[in-house]
């Protein structure tokens, strides 16, 4: 997902459907890998890329529909339900042996639930808040989105508030330790090579 500078000007519609792109590329590179070792190297991608665009909609795209749309509430909420579901699974996918039948079982279980969200997002909540709220807003909150993006964590924390102000109080404390784990586990991935 790009940078915070090359999604300077950019709408949030843009950047979510973006974003909606790369992960459904990613499963579909996952789903034509037969071979362990790039499961071992596209699964970690696609559970940060979920994560972190999960954390961004949760801080500033359910926002902006509970607040400038009619009927946002119910919209949220049920997006917001599914993202749990997929956030849940994700946990339990990241403790599962890469490759195994489980894992593999699982994968395909989060590939329907993932194109499932996106496909209610861009028949639903990108319709609403193109009617609902200004090219202006939209683009800042664009902006506000790639922040978010930024600085959100990158692996799946169900437990963790998923709403304001729960979310923006303890996001930044996991994603620095999430960010640490990476950069650890990176570390050592070199070091075993």
């Amino acid at each position: 997902m790009a940078d915070t500078e090359s999604n300077e000007g950019r709408d949030l519609i843009e950047l979510l459907l973006e974003d909606h792109a790369k992960a459904k590329s990613l499963l579909e590179q996952i789903d034509d890998s037969g071979d362990s070792a790039d499961l071992a190297t596209l699964f970690p991608q696609l559970v940060k890329d979920l994560v972190t665009h999960e954390v961004a909609e949760e801080e500033i795209v359910y926002p902006a529909l509970r607040s400038w749309v009619e009927g946002g509430d119910a919209m949220a909420e049920a997006r917001v339900a599914e993202q749990q579901e997929a956030e849940e699974l994700l946990a339990a996918m990241e403790k599962m042996e890469i490759g195994s039948g489980m894992f593999r079982q699982s994968l395909l279980q989060l590939k329907g639930a993932v194109l499932d969200h996106a496909a209610h997002e861009e028949a639903e909540v990108f319709p609403a808040l193109k009617a609902g709220v200004s090219p202006e807003r939209l683009q800042t909150l664009g902006q506000a989105y790639t922040i978010a993006k930024a600085v959100a964590p990158t692996h799946p924390h169900p437990h963790a508030p998923n709403s304001f102000p729960g979310n923006v109080l303890v996001g930044p404390a996991i994603a620095i330790v999430d960010r640490a784990y990476d950069a650890l586990r990176s570390v050592l991935q070199k070091v075993g090579s």
